[in-house]
């Protein structure tokens, strides 16, 4: 290296360390924050913790919530977190002469929101937009002006060209029966990796796939069927199911297929692991998207702004043809030296409302999530047996 690049080299690692060192990182004062309302009734609840319990707002122009913070501090970001659905919203404070001024707006369909200020705050109001609607907050959090923790979800929009979707049945299927693949492929290998859900009905268990999700190193916005949560051993009457419309959840399938374009597929074991008909539907249908997805001759009205898509490859977990065994033990970089398998039992862990003692993430027994089979191939059959992006890249 000459003297010109390492001088240069060297002003970069001191303005770098620099930066580093004044970095500020902000401080959650929730807890220290009165929170207020025009309803005030169950205004704790969005404080306490707990994503069942939820606060509704009115829904005429009184829809709104106050968070004022002690003298001593500042509220730099507010963090939101809805319960179902999502409200276009705008964040206030208030000007020199104490009147409540728009500081941020937020569009996002996301069910989670973090909105920074430029100018930190005594007290903030958030509104719905053009104060239409009302607030069906789950949890808000309230921090010092700094860089957010690593917990708070800063979403980006579905990809549109994925390397690899995972299609589980139900949120947590993702950790449980697929084990280290989200953490590894999203985490370590930051590798586009898209997650799609055919049921996740209950409200306070999307909020808990999310967190489970950003833990996981997964930051493009999951895709929901909308299915709802029964439950059936037969993958027939299944279908025949309220809302489980074979049809209906085909559309779905080759939607996502359609939409994000993977080149590779993972989900369920064709047997439903414990024989959850759910499960048996996710592997069913995954099947038979293939051929609808590449077809020009499959459409709907819900399909018209799609294109055919050819995956390249489909795992089904379990499965004996092409069988693999992956390795969830390894010490990953992105995790600190935790591995995959730790990963998705931490972010398993997010799913508190599934806490009951009787599920574990697993790579051993009966529904060992290492056991993948190939199910579907375009690009040759597998050599190394450990990698589901095999001839891919």
């Amino acid at each position: 290296m000459n003297k010109k690049k390492w001088l240069l080299f060297m002003l970069s690692a001191l303005v770098l360390a620099t930066s580093t060192a004044f970095a500020q990182s902000a401080d959650e004062i929730t807890a220290l924050c009165k929170v207020s309302g025009k309803k005030t009734e169950g205004l704790h609840r969005t404080i306490d913790g707990n994503y069942q319990s939820v606060w509704n707002s009115p829904s005429n122009r009184d829809a709104y919530i106050i968070l004022t913070a002690p003298e001593d501090k500042k509220i730099g970001s507010v963090y939101l977190q809805f319960s179902n659905e999502s409200t276009p919203f705008e964040v206030q404070i208030k000007n020199e002469q104490d009147k409540w001024v728009t500081a941020a707006r937020c569009e996002t369909s996301f069910l989670t929101n973090a909105v920074e200020l430029e100018t930190p705050a005594q007290s903030v109001r958030i509104i719905p937009m053009n104060r239409s609607g009302r607030l069906m907050l789950a949890e808000v959090h309230a921090f010092t002006p700094g860089d957010l923790p690593g917990w708070v979800h800063h979403w980006q929009a579905p990809l549109n060209k994925a390397d690899l979707l995972v299609l589980a049945a139900h949120p947590d299927d993702e950790l449980l029966f697929m084990g280290g693949t989200i953490p590894y492929y999203a985490g370590e290998l930051q590798l586009d990796v898209q997650v799609a859900y055919l049921s996740a009905y209950a409200p306070y268990r999307k909020l808990e796939l999310l967190d489970g999700l950003w833990a996981c190193g997964v930051t493009n916005y999951p895709l929901l069927g909308g299915m709802p949560d029964v439950y059936n051993t037969s993958l027939n009457n299944m279908y025949g199911e309220k809302g489980w419309n074979e049809d209906r959840i085909l559309r779905f399938v080759v939607g996502l297929y359609r939409s994000c374009r993977p080149e590779v597929v993972v989900t369920h074991d064709i047997h439903g692991e414990y024989g959850h008909g759910a499960h048996k539907v996710a592997a069913d249908a995954a099947q038979k998207a293939i051929e609808l997805a590449a077809s020009a001759d499959y459409q709907h009205k819900k399909l018209a702004a799609t294109e055919p898509w050819q995956i390249k490859k489909l795992y089904l977990h379990l499965y004996e043809d092409g069988a693999m065994q992956m390795n969830w033990r390894q010490p990953l970089k992105y995790f600190g030296g935790k591995t995959a398998l730790d990963a998705a039992s931490e972010a398993f862990a997010c799913h508190k409302s599934q806490d009951t003692g009787h599920y574990h993430v697993e790579d051993f027994g009966p529904y060992d999530n290492s056991k993948f089979g190939l199910a579907f191939t375009s690009v040759g059959e597998d050599i190394e047996k450990n990698d589901f992006m095999e001839h891919i890249h």
